[in-house]
């Protein structure tokens, strides 16, 4: 049984990117400021305000960004498994 059991904020400021290896799907919405998202394959997105991403179980996500970022984020895990 799949649910959604890990629901959070998550902020970024300039410096060391954030490298993130995906064990779940994600859904994540920028709620202010920007992020720079790039995955595993090179692909690269400038995400703003209202931006909605899936993250499938699997992927390899680098978030940077400029001056600073605020999301929300929902992550589908096993029950138990967060």
């Amino acid at each position: 049984m799949l649910t959604c059991t890990d629901r959070c904020w998550v902020s970024l400021t300039p410096g060391t990117p954030l490298v993130y290896e995906y064990t779940y799907h994600e859904m994540k919405i920028i709620v202010d400021g920007s992020f720079d998202i790039s995955d595993e394959t090179g692909k690269k997105v400038h995400a703003t305000k209202g931006d909605v991403f899936y993250f499938p179980k699997g992927s390899k996500i680098t978030f940077t960004t400029e001056d600073f970022g605020l999301g929300f984020f929902c992550g589908q895990r096993k029950e138990g498994g967060a």
